[in-house]
């Protein structure tokens, strides 16, 4: 079949001549095990410091490969209400994820603050050296994050440390 790739066949002519190739499966390199974001729970409060936890875990093959480290500097205490939504946690994943990927031989650094009902998850990348992309992307998230009452901010996207701060509202119910 590379033959007929490089004699330049069209692709209905390779159809044509392989009609069950579209039917196997194709293997996925980058494939993992379904991401780990469940929340541990203390009655009516869940672990911030977990849930970062469990996505550091699950970017830790990507951070490899781009020879970055995961820094998770979430207080233990700093809790997340009932009122956190998987769509939260899918903003706070795509960040990670996007600051990973625009990351080389970086170092990563995640923190959060919670004033209120307001919690600000920090993710600075200490040695950014792709600012525009990871501006783009970034900005690619925030209307997810718009959706629920997030905001994403990026401080220095051209600078060496660039800090993304993605604040969302959650309200803790007192036990």
């Amino acid at each position: 079949m590379v033959n007929n790739l490089q004699t330049g066949a069209t692709f209905i002519e390779l159809i044509k001549k392989y009609p069950d190739l579209w039917k196997t499966p194709i293997k996925n390199q980058y494939q993992h095990a379904p991401m780990k974001t469940e929340l541990q729970t203390t009655g009516t409060q869940r672990s911030l410091q977990q849930l970062v936890s469990n996505l550091v875990n699950n970017f830790l093959p990507a951070a490899h490969r781009n020879n970055t480290q995961l820094v998770n500097e979430v207080r233990q205490e700093i809790a997340l209400g009932k009122s956190v939504t998987q769509s939260t946690i899918a903003v706070m994943s795509d960040l990670l994820s996007t600051v990973i990927i625009n990351s080389k031989n970086g170092e990563i650094h995640i923190s959060a603050e919670r004033f209120s009902n307001t919690v600000t998850l920090e993710i600075q990348e200490r040695n950014n050296y792709n600012g525009y992309a990871l501006a783009f992307s970034v900005g690619a998230i925030e209307p997810l994050a718009h959706s629920f009452g997030g905001h994403i901010r990026i401080n220095g996207p051209q600078k060496r440390v660039a800090t993304i701060s993605f604040s969302f509202p959650d309200q803790l119910v007192a036990a």
